[in-house]
């Protein structure tokens, strides 16, 4: 068991440069199933839930080879459609490959996905979305797995999401680009990752369009290309090492930031007059008072 032992009472102080925002990462990877053309990723942050997508992976048949914090990923040789289980359920985001297995090769194994529990977090919305695009979809409880099957291919749909679903659009997203006809999806996530996806998926030939707050559309296309990708910055760093300046009256500099992505977070660090100071790609954060 990993342990964490901190000696609290000292202000942090310093200077970091972010890493690749993990929530972009995963699903910039699944990406490369879409494709058989290589797809090179810049800024791949080298954390856990990234080595074990790349597992996934290439349990799957795709080549991956990282060098520093470059990743090349190539799919032309997937062989198969099945998610080892010990594999798969480790990360919950391993599910977003049910997408591009069904629009590719028709047919997807995925078992029942793990990662971190933050309340209830099914994917039935997931499953709900895939169906009505043709897929056959059942959950078999004795082998853990969902068996999914899509024969004809899978056919553009309007779809809502009555509750805001991060993951959930980008899987319909991943399954779309491919799918026969026009796909709309409605309460679709708004998150700046969410459009890093898109825009990652448009330089490989799709066709995404925000045609309103909530509203993504999307027309299917018969292929995509290989792309070369730079991750943004990862927000969540960001604001954990604004917060830990700020609480222990410390200062730290974070370079390698886009401050018009921590907006709402910085909002709130005027409400209860916090000190930052934006210097182009950096950020100063900082106790001025109690």
């Amino acid at each position: 068991m990993e342990t964490f032992i901190i000696t609290g009472g000292a202000p942090l102080q310093g200077e970091v440069t972010l890493g690749g925002a993990k929530n972009v990462a995963l699903k910039v990877l699944v990406a490369s199933l879409l494709t058989d053309e290589e797809l090179v990723i810049d800024n791949v942050p080298d954390i856990r839930d990234v080595q074990f997508m790349v597992e996934v992976l290439q349990s799957l048949g795709v080549h991956i080879h990282r060098s520093g914090s470059t990743v090349t990923a190539q799919n032309k040789h997937v062989d198969q459609n099945r998610v080892p289980l010990d594999i798969g359920a480790r990360l919950r985001t391993s599910s977003m490959v049910i997408g591009p297995l069904l629009a590719r090769y028709g047919s997807a194994m995925i078992p029942n996905p793990g990662g971190c529990r933050i309340g209830a977090r099914p994917i039935d919305r997931h499953v709900a979305a895939l169906r009505s695009m043709g897929a056959v979809i059942d959950y078999q409880s004795d082998d853990g797995y969902f068996h999914a099957t899509a024969p004809r291919g899978l056919t553009g749909i309007s779809f809502e999401f009555t509750k805001n679903s991060h993951t959930g659009t980008e899987t319909i997203l991943l399954a779309s680009v491919l799918a026969k006809g026009k796909t709309i999806i409605k309460g679709a996530a708004e998150e700046v990752e969410v459009d890093e996806l898109i825009a990652l998926l448009n330089s490989m030939g799709a066709k995404i369009l925000r045609s309103n707050p909530g509203e993504i559309i999307i027309e299917g296309v018969a292929s995509l290309h290989g792309a070369h990708y730079t991750i943004m910055p990862d927000r969540n760093e960001a604001v954990t090492y604004a917060i830990g300046a700020i609480v222990t009256n410390g200062d730290i500099l974070v370079t390698g930031i886009q401050p018009d992505y921590l907006r709402s977070f910085l909002e709130k660090l005027d409400k209860v007059k916090a000190g930052y100071t934006i210097h182009n790609d950096s950020i100063r954060f900082f106790r001025p008072r109690k």
